[in-house]
């Protein structure tokens, strides 16, 4: 068990390093990350250290136990830092993030969304439930799901979407229930069209 500490504490500074150089790029720049292990009252099947993520975002502020800390999108791009680091090391083929996006938008979604746009180019199947059309525009598929009450019962309902669905699905996401031509332009814009 003191080997496999050993290579914990390894991993941890490599783990440390890798989440500060993401979140950088993730709006960020001042961020601290430390993986802070101690050791359990006795052994357990999985070793015998507890690990704690310890963090601050702003300059002059304290490292604290991440979830006392962190905000909604805070919280979120530390999630999405950590799972594309561990999906990589792993090797996963398909890697599912459910609203990771929240409490984020404007450039720091359109860097989510590169970083899981790369995963994709790395041989992994991404799948992206999003609210967010800077994420939502760079998914090579795009899926609308929607929810439909019988006044009996809810059914989900999920159906791939044709380029121009997209676009207006896109633009919606946008503008919200009144699309204009700006909107439109906007999510062709996102698409590269």
């Amino acid at each position: 068990s003191d080997k496999l500490t050993e290579k914990r504490t390894v991993a941890a500074k490599k783990v440390e390093k890798d989440v500060v150089a993401s979140l950088k790029t993730l709006g960020m720049p001042n961020v601290r990350f430390q993986v802070c292990m101690s050791a359990t009252e006795s052994p357990t099947p999985k070793g015998k250290d507890k690990v704690s993520f310890l963090f601050s975002a702003n300059l002059g502020s304290d490292m604290q136990n991440i979830s006392q800390v962190a905000s909604g999108g805070e919280t979120a791009r530390v999630m999405l830092s950590l799972k594309a680091i561990l999906s990589g090391a792993m090797s996963l083929p398909t890697i599912i993030f459910d609203e990771i996006d929240t409490g984020v938008s404007g450039h720091i979604a359109e860097s989510m969304a590169n970083i899981m746009h790369k995963m994709g180019q790395q041989g992994r199947q991404v799948i992206s439930i999003t609210h967010l059309p800077q994420i939502a525009a760079l998914g090579q598929h795009h899926y609308k799901v929607w929810k439909e009450d019988t006044g009996m019962v809810t059914r989900s309902h999920i159906t791939r979407l044709s380029q121009e669905e997209r676009i207006s699905e896109l633009a919606n996401m946008l503008s919200g229930s009144n699309v204009s031509k700006e909107a439109m332009d906007n999510a062709r814009a996102l698409l590269g069209l």
